[in-house]
């Protein structure tokens, strides 16, 4: 047989196992793989996942993108395992509150070389807040934003007389009452200090903050400084609404995120403090619910919390310019008019949050304000440890309302152990 002969035959075979498998051979010989970890497969459902991944290999032929879906609960701590495993996939979907920690811990590597070689306009048209470094450097790119504002049911609203959402802290003592009718089991708020998850002292305690004129880290020494007198006075006006006013539906220490949510659509909750994500979430719930959205009622000042879901790559990607390549495209102008567009969620970029169609959203727009006013900050980013801050803070604040420590005492020690933590992270 001839070297020719035999060599042909040996491609036929190959191609015919190939062919065999559903394989392409030439392109399996060049295509490389992003692996892509995150949770949001089973929230926005398989079918828009795989659009994601159809137009992003169409944009990009030479990769293949693999959505490696798990639960958001046990999401954090799995991707630690992961990464002593050293199994992580190439790109990782994080929280704002994991960014410093996970970079301590060698999960995910700074991105500012990438940056800076791409055009000006792609990093200046992310939101200025997740333009926050921590130790100097950027981790990562947001997917998706927004901030926490004010639902309210327009029903009950206008049942009680009340013709517009309250604008300051006055106005929300006042609404609060009016809305309060035990008998039907109609309360203002849900209160939410349940311990799990430790985001919820993104909805209440931290806004209300920010909104007393309080800080909550001081940039310049690196310390937390929410037990400030304007800090005290925001936890004892929220003492006052919830232990003498009795706005929250019962059980302030066990509701949680789940629980406002679902009191709210169950329309005997007047109002709940919420990100755009909300709105999906309302609408799965109860399509039916009539309300609207505004910016959080301001104290001194005005001030929300801003999250996000981001996405970094990691220290053990395989092919990190590859990966580099679709955080690129998912956190470009195409890919989050896509993602915005397909999940309901909040752009996490100017250049499209300002395009007609997603001007049309009415219901998101009250966050385009509350974003562009004073105090819209996301301090978790530059929280070495953001899951046990929040968990010490969440503890103190419930000291407070179970009467166990004044809003001094319980300020100044959880101001304490942040700082220890603070210090250790330098």
């Amino acid at each position: 047989m001839t070297l020719h002969r035999r060599s042909s035959l040996l491609t036929l075979a190959a191609v015919t196992v190939a062919s065999t498998l559903g394989l392409s051979l030439p392109a399996t010989a060049q295509q490389k793989e992003v692996r892509w970890g995150q949770w949001k497969g089973t929230e926005v459902g398989e079918k828009f996942m795989a659009e994601v991944k159809a137009a992003f290999e169409k944009d990009h032929p030479d990769i293949k993108l693999v959505a490696v879906d798990s639960p958001f609960t046990g999401f954090h701590d799995r991707a630690i395992v992961q990464h002593q495993a050293k199994k992580l996939p190439d790109v990782l979907m994080i929280q704002v509150d994991w960014v410093a920690e996970f970079a301590d811990l060698g999960l995910i590597e700074p991105l500012d070389e990438r940056i800076a070689k791409e055009p000006q306009e792609f990093f200046a048209n992310i939101p200025a807040t997740f333009h926050q470094k921590w130790r100097g450097k950027q981790y990562y790119l947001p997917v998706e934003s927004g901030a926490v504002a004010l639902f309210y049911n327009t029903d009950l609203f206008k049942a009680a007389g009340i013709s517009s959402p309250p604008k300051t802290w006055e106005e929300f003592a006042e609404t609060a009452q009016k809305l309060i009718n035990p008998e039907k089991k109609h309360f203002a708020v849900t209160g939410t200090l349940q311990a799990e998850p430790p985001t919820n002292m993104t909805y209440e305690i931290y806004p209300l903050l920010l909104q007393a004129g309080a800080k909550i880290i001081d940039g310049s020494t690196n310390k937390a400084v929410f037990n400030s007198p304007e800090g005290v006075a925001a936890i004892e006006w929220y003492l006052q609404r919830v232990n003498k006013d009795k706005i929250s539906v019962p059980g302030v220490l066990s509701n949680g995120e789940k629980e406002k949510r679902a009191n709210f659509a169950s329309g005997n909750v007047a109002m709940m403090f919420e990100g755009p994500w909300g709105i999906a979430i309302q609408k799965q719930l109860n399509p039916n619910l009539n309300y609207d959205i505004a910016p959080l009622p301001a104290g001194k000042s005005t001030g929300t919390m801003v999250r996000g879901s981001l996405n970094a790559l990691t220290t053990q990607a395989q092919d990190k310019d590859a990966a580099w390549t679709f955080m690129r495209w998912i956190s470009g102008p195409k890919g989050i008019e896509m993602w915005s567009k397909g999940t309901g969620a909040f752009p996490a970029r100017t250049d499209v949050s300002s395009q007609e169609w997603f001007k049309e959203r009415k219901l998101f727009q009250a966050f385009v304000t509350q974003m562009g006013l004073p105090n819209a900050e996301s301090p978790f980013l530059v929280m070495p440890n953001a899951v046990q801050m929040n968990k010490i803070m969440t503890t103190e604040i419930q000291n407070v309302v179970q009467g166990k420590k004044n809003a001094k005492q319980a300020l100044d020690d959880a101001a304490a152990e942040w700082n220890k933590i603070l210090a250790a992270a330098k």
